[in-house]
């Protein structure tokens, strides 16, 4: 029944997609601290996202990631980040997100190589405050990097916790306070 049904659904996700390609896309700015552990230790990077957001379903996005230094470790890497997420809006403050982040850097220890990385999360928001959302979520980044700077692997499951900048609401709000 399901492989009967599932084409229908298909359509109409896609459509759903096209439409909102066509739609005109809102500014965002996101924070968003990965909690993972490394090597026993609880680390976090620390992810810088501007994005452009079409018809309040979909997001894409460049941005920024970098390891949070932790007492006595050396290790550092940092990384230019392409992301796209499709959000399943529940309600009117309510959502769930679908988001692929693929991301190309540096690593460092006491030599420096490549690090690159993709990670597909699934993070519920909250949407109800006037300039900024709350989300929080789980992922897993999977990566690859110069095995010559660092032995270990930097594959792990990621505790995600998101904080996101609603710029076009603050900007009205703005305008709002000069034409008064």
């Amino acid at each position: 029944m399901f492989l009967l049904i599932s084409p229908f659904l298909l359509t109409s996700q896609f459509n759903n997609l096209t439409t909102s390609l066509n739609s005109i896309p809102t500014l965002g700015f996101k924070l968003e601290t990965k909690y993972f552990i490394l090597e026993d230790d609880f680390s976090q990077i620390r992810e810088f996202k501007p994005y452009l957001e079409f018809n309040k379903s979909l997001r894409f996005g460049v941005g920024y990631c970098r390891l949070k230094k932790s007492r006595g470790r050396i290790l550092k890497f940092s990384a230019l980040t392409f992301f796209g997420e499709y959000l399943l809006n529940f309600n009117r403050f309510w959502a769930a997100e679908i988001p692929f982040d693929f991301g190309l850097g540096r690593i460092k220890n006491i030599s420096k190589g490549f690090y690159s990385f993709f990670e597909p999360s699934f993070i519920i928001e909250y949407s109800g405050f006037r300039f900024f959302n709350l989300g929080f979520g789980t992922g897993l980044r999977l990566s690859l990097h110069d095995r010559n700077v660092y032995n270990n692997d930097l594959t792990v499951q990621t505790l995600i916790l998101r904080f996101n900048l609603k710029f076009i609401e603050i900007f009205k709000y703005i305008r709002e306070l000069k034409n008064t």
